[in-house]
């Protein structure tokens, strides 16, 4: 029936109108299934038709469709370990569980639903390992520090980046456990 409309059509415009005509012709036929219902909505459209969907924001549908989406709690400088790197959040949000939204090549670091930065990702060919992080961004939200900074800004130069050592460059030190118990008494003590 819809076959026959849709392989007849020679062009884009023709499959659109296919398609209208279609999605028209089953929405508002009498379908079997609404045959018993004594409302007197039979066909799809009389059915649904109270139902009014609605559009939502491009942020909501970015958050919700981006393609890694993962938990970090921040270290006591504010910075987030994700991967290779720690990222810079927040001070003042030190210990705090934060989200990582990756999408595409743009890596966002929120906190209570507020972008605290966001930065521009390239990853390894494992796809699993980040190889450079730029172009940080950090933007104004309400849990600034009330801490003043110690130097005066461009005084002393702070990494809003860092990459991290490698599993691989990390020393394990063995770690030995010395114990020293001292005498219970001393020796004058115990000759008396």
């Amino acid at each position: 029936m819809a076959d026959w409309s849709f392989e007849k059509a020679q062009t884009w415009e023709d499959l659109l109108a296919a398609h209208e005509k279609w999605m028209s012709n089953y929405n508002f036929q009498k379908h079997q299934a609404h045959d018993k219902r004594e409302d007197g909505c039979h066909c799809p459209a009389a059915v649904l038709g109270w139902i009014k969907g609605m559009q939502p924001e491009p942020d909501l549908v970015y958050r919700v469709f981006s393609a890694i989406c993962e938990t970090r709690t921040l270290t006591k400088a504010g910075y987030a370990k994700f991967r290779n790197f720690f990222l810079y959040g927040e001070r003042n949000l030190a210990g705090k569980k934060t989200l990582i939204n990756i999408f595409q090549d743009i890596l966002t670091l929120e906190y209570g639903e507020h972008p605290l930065a966001k930065y521009s990702v390239e990853w390894q060919p494992d796809d699993r390992h980040l190889l450079r992080v730029g172009n940080p961004r950090l933007y104004e939200h309400d849990y600034h520090s009330p801490q003043l900074d110690l130097w005066p800004e461009g005084e002393v130069e702070w990494f809003v980046i860092l990459r991290a050592a490698s599993p691989s460059q990390r020393r394990h030190h063995k770690r030995h456990l010395l114990v020293f118990q001292p005498p219970l008494f001393d020796r004058e003590v115990q000759e008396r």
